[in-house]
């Protein structure tokens, strides 16, 4: 049966730029702004602005020494912030997705730094490493920290979306290295929890609701994108191979639409 990480990454600006310019955008704005949202002390949303754009100038280097030292203040500190997020957790017994989006940050970080320093984590080579750190950093820590605000004031349901978002990423985590069943079902685990909380921001009154309706729109196309090889139709505008034509449709609008919007909305002011 093929696997995702089976397709063979043609040479294209979208497969070759496109997971660069994405992960950057994360790294310098969506990170410091979902840190924002998470209402950590104020010094390490600083920091976040100044490590942040200084690990997306590194995306520009080649992977080495020098793309490492750009990228490993950015990742020491999501250290710091998943251990406030654990912290927290241990402490307040509340906020879960906010506290586990925060934990999950650590982890999409090594993803890049792993990129950066050009070793193939877990067998991977870099175009499988890089798309690997931008959907942990979305779907990981970005969706958890959005509908844990949302989550806070909302009624039972968007509650019980935050845990499925929370208990959905380990899942998916195990499926990048586990057998075909376990990538499809953690696959379609995240889409049908992310779709779960495009509902519950829609519905939360918040000013992020635009965001929600973005996020039903990806994650139904997330959903169809894992059923490829089961009869789901393939996604293929212009002609486009089906991985180009996800991460234009479901990858840049999550990035861009969904989280940019929702972080943006939702930070601490």
């Amino acid at each position: 049966m093929e696997r995702s990480h089976d397709l063979i990454a043609a040479s294209t600006w979208i497969l070759a730029t496109l997971p660069l310019l994405a992960l950057a955008v994360m790294v310098a704005l969506l990170t410091p702004l979902a840190l924002a949202a998470a209402e950590v002390p104020r010094w390490l949303v600083r920091a976040a602005w100044v490590a942040g754009p200084l690990a997306a100038a590194g995306l520009a280097l080649d992977a080495g020494v020098l793309a490492v030292i750009a990228t490993a203040p950015y990742a020491a500190l999501t250290v710091v912030a998943g251990v406030l997020g654990a912290r927290r957790l241990l402490a307040t017994r509340t906020d879960l997705a906010i506290c586990a989006g925060l934990m999950f940050l650590p982890g999409a970080a090594t993803w890049l730094v792993a990129h950066r320093a050009g070793y193939p984590l877990l067998g991977y080579p870099p175009f499988w490493v890089i798309l690997t750190a931008a959907h942990f950093h979305v779907a990981g820590a970005y969706l958890a920290i959005i509908i844990g605000r949302i989550a806070q004031r909302g009624p039972a349901f968007a509650r019980a979306v935050a845990i499925g978002c929370v208990a959905a990423v380990p899942v998916t985590a195990a499926g990048i290295y586990g057998p075909a069943w376990l990538e499809l079902g953690g696959a379609l685990a995240m889409a049908a929890c992310g779709f779960g909380a495009g509902l519950a921001i829609l519905g939360s009154g918040a000013r992020a609701r635009p965001a929600g309706a973005v996020l039903l729109v990806t994650m139904v196309l997330a959903g169809v994108f894992a059923l490829r090889l089961h009869g789901a139709p393939a996604i293929r505008p212009g002609g486009l191979d089906p991985l180009a034509a996800m991460l234009l449709a479901h990858g840049v609008p999550n990035t861009l639409l969904f989280a940019a919007v929702a972080l943006v909305a939702l930070r601490k002011r």
